[in-house]
């Protein structure tokens, strides 16, 4: 028996690995783009929604959505940019770098169910083998980058 392709299996895995990570923020009422923007937050000085955006390889109009829900919490700000009206900067605030810490710990449990079984040697080596095939699939077959989103 043919074993199944790469892609169906990473895609099978990545369903069941994103569910499992939903499932885990459930409890804060948040999905795990809300974390990706707090992530994506988390180091910059406020930057513009389009840039966000971008970086996160998320469609600007849901990014939006995203926001209006973290900024309604107190945990993003929003503001116009002093040098063009039509920018919108967004940044983290302390709630926001707090709440982002108890996602993590909560994203902490999705991944201790994933990783059961696996030494720390092997998730590292896993972490390593994946960084490798998301580099592939995001990059186009003339060798561009297929979109901005970071890697994992």
């Amino acid at each position: 028996m043919p074993e199944e392709p790469l892609g169906f299996v990473l895609a099978a895995v990545g369903s069941a690995a994103a569910s499992a990570f939903e499932a885990a923020l459930a409890e804060t009422g948040l999905h795990p783009r809300h974390f990706a923007v707090l992530r994506g937050l988390r180091e910059a000085e406020a930057q513009s929604q389009q840039q966000l955006a971008h970086d996160l390889g998320i469609p600007a109009s849901r990014v939006v959505g995203l926001l209006d829900e973290l900024v309604r919490r107190g945990y993003v700000s929003r503001r116009e940019s002093p040098t063009d009206r039509r920018v919108k900067l967004v940044a983290l605030l302390d709630e926001g770098r707090a709440a982002l810490g108890r996602l993590t710990a909560l994203a902490g449990r999705s991944q201790d169910r994933l990783t059961a079984g696996l030494t720390d040697t092997e998730q590292a080596e896993l972490r390593r083998l994946l960084g490798i095939v998301h580099r592939n699939a995001t990059v186009e077959p003339g060798g561009a980058r297929a979109s901005g989103r970071p890697g994992p």
